[in-house]
């Protein structure tokens, strides 16, 4: 797993996060400028997954092979997921559902790069 990436994920979906308990604090939607950069961290997610499964596949692999996939697959569905559910509700709690998806990647890509620190060690 590259550590830079995992930074650049890390920042954008703390922007996210920010972003969003700013707009719930005043009350406000979710409008296109956030949707942006929250469909960019889910690239950055999507490239992270792909770069993991291309070192496994050339042998590099954590001590927990089935958790690390388990941990890439699941954060794939945190930000969707989150998007889905603020959608079908229009309140300020759902933008604060946003909020914990964005919180919630940084952590386990967090958790992965420890369990990545296994490899070779």
């Amino acid at each position: 797993m590259r550590n830079d990436l995992s930074a650049i994920l890390i920042g954008a979906c703390l922007l996210g996060a920010g972003w969003t308990a700013v707009l719930a604090a005043r009350d406000q939607r979710v409008g296109n400028r956030l949707l942006i950069v929250l469909a960019a961290a889910e690239l950055l997610v999507l490239v992270q997954l792909l770069v993991a499964v291309i070192e496994v596949a050339g042998g590099d692999r954590p001590a927990s092979l089935a958790t690390f996939l388990a941990y890439a697959v699941g954060e794939l569905l945190i930000i969707p997921a989150g998007l889905f559910w603020s959608q079908a509700e229009k309140s300020r709690s759902s933008t604060l559902v946003i909020t914990v998806a964005c919180l919630a990647v940084p952590v386990m890509t967090a958790r992965m790069l420890q369990i990545w620190s296994t490899v070779g060690g």
